[in-house]
């Protein structure tokens, strides 16, 4: 495993699915298998806290945002002081811009993926699909511009929550089309937004359609 210290709050690891599947666990327990996956990253935080122990403090709330590649996982550990979340890359942080840059190098076809700082409602619509297949199919199927809405995925009692970031300027017939594709699959969350957030975990973010679809298999 790679890690590399990006700034004082924000480490940056990579493992390669060779590694992964030394430690006893697949890419597909990652996605698929909530507690395999929670063992996994958190064994992952153990060894960057052993590693790091003298220069990054873990203690407080991290987020965790993980992205796939084709060779392996890549992991971004923030801290945080406070519940500050958003999907996008603010000016005022030189550092996880230029992180987010090369990450849309090393990704090419996400290369094309706006990142407009304040355009986005700061409550998405959020989805819950009761098992990860539904979000496979979702995103086999349904006929979505990914370019309109930044996403999230977290996991919570066992439940995968698609959370999409929309951009404040679109129109409420395209909001209501995006909602009702992803209702096809999917159904609306009963949970609060700030419930799930708050005690949640995310597992992927930064194009999940894209990704899911990429990596995951639709069954028929």
């Amino acid at each position: 495993m790679r890690i590399e210290r990006v700034n004082d709050s924000t480490i940056k690891l990579f493992i390669t699915y060779q590694d992964i599947e030394k430690r006893g666990f697949n890419k597909e327990d990652l996605w698929t298998n909530r507690k395999k996956g929670e063992e996994f990253f958190w064994s992952l935080m153990d060894e960057v806290d052993h590693a790091e122990k003298e220069s990054f403090n873990f203690e407080g709330p991290l987020w965790i945002q993980v992205h796939a590649f084709d060779k392996g996982v890549e992991v971004v550990v923030t801290k945080r002081d406070e519940r500050d979340f958003s999907v996008d890359i603010s000016e005022e942080n030189p550092e996880e811009s230029e992180l987010m840059d090369l990450l849309e190098e090393a990704n090419a076809e996400n290369q094309n993926v706006s990142h407009n700082t304040g355009s986005l409602w700061e409550e998405p619509l959020m989805i819950k699909f009761d098992d990860f297949d539904d979000l496979i199919r979702y995103s086999h199927q349904a006929d979505v511009d990914e370019l309109l809405f930044e996403d999230l995925l977290i996991t919570f009692n066992n439940k995968y929550y698609y959370l999409m970031y929309i951009n404040r300027g679109m129109s409420y017939r395209t909001i209501s089309g995006l909602e009702a594709k992803a209702l096809e699959f999917g159904n609306a969350a009963d949970e609060t937004y700030e419930m799930v957030y708050e005690y949640g975990t995310a597992i992927m973010s930064y194009n999940v359609r894209r990704q899911v679809k990429k990596y995951f298999e639709l069954h028929k």
